[in-house]
C-alpha cells in the first residue's frame, strides 16, 4: 500500500506533467476530461486503450487524457462506485438506501449503478474541464511572469 508521501508525490507528478504539456489549454482540459469520463465510467479495464483511440480520432493529447483516466484508482473508486449507486437508486427509486441484496435483485444493482455513474461520468467531466483548464492557464501567467525580464 501506498504512504502518504507517495500518494502526493503521485499526485503532484500528475499535476506536474499535465499542466506543462505543449497544447492549447482547452485541448488539454478536453483531452483530461475525456479520460476521467472514461476513468469513471466501466469501461473495465479498457479505459486507457479507448482514450487513446477517441485522442487520435478527435486530434486531441492522449497523454493529458491518459492522466485523465487516473482519476480513478484504489482510493477513488470506492468513493465513484458508491456514489454512483446511491444517485442512481435515487434517481430511479427515490430512496437514498444502501439495499442491494436484501430488496433488490441483481438487475435493478446495476442499473442503478449505471445510471448514477452516467452522472457522476458526466459531472466529473465538465468539473474536471473547468479545473484544469483554469489551472493551465494560470500555471502558463506566472511561468510568463517569472520569464519576463525586469524593466
Amino acid at each position: 500500500m501506498l504512504k502518504a508521501p507517495k500518494i502526493k508525490r503521485f499526485f503532484r507528478y500528475i499535476y506536474l506533467k499535465l499542466i506543462r504539456l505543449n497544447d492549447s489549454p482547452e485541448k488539454i482540459a478536453l483531452s483530461f476530461s475525456i479520460g476521467v469520463f472514461i476513468g469513471v465510467f466501466p469501461t473495465f479495464g479498457l479505459g486507457g486503450i479507448l482514450v487513446v483511440i477517441i485522442s487520435y480520432i478527435f486530434k486531441l493529447n492522449y497523454l493529458a487524457g491518459v492522466l485523465g483516466t487516473f482519476i480513478m484508482n484504489y482510493i477513488t473508486s470506492p468513493f465513484f462506485w458508491s456514489l454512483s449507486y446511491f444517485i442512481g437508486n435515487f434517481l430511479l427509486y427515490g430512496k437514498f438506501e444502501w439495499k442491494i441484496w436484501e430488496e433488490r435483485n441483481i438487475k435493478e444493482f446495476a442499473l442503478s449503478y449505471i445510471v448514477g455513474n452516467i452522472i457522476v461520468s458526466i459531472l466529473c467531466f465538465f468539473l474536471s474541464y473547468f479545473i484544469v483548464r483554469k489551472l493551465v492557464i494560470t500555471y502558463r501567467k506566472r511561468r510568463g511572469r517569472r520569464k519576463a525580464p525586469s524593466s
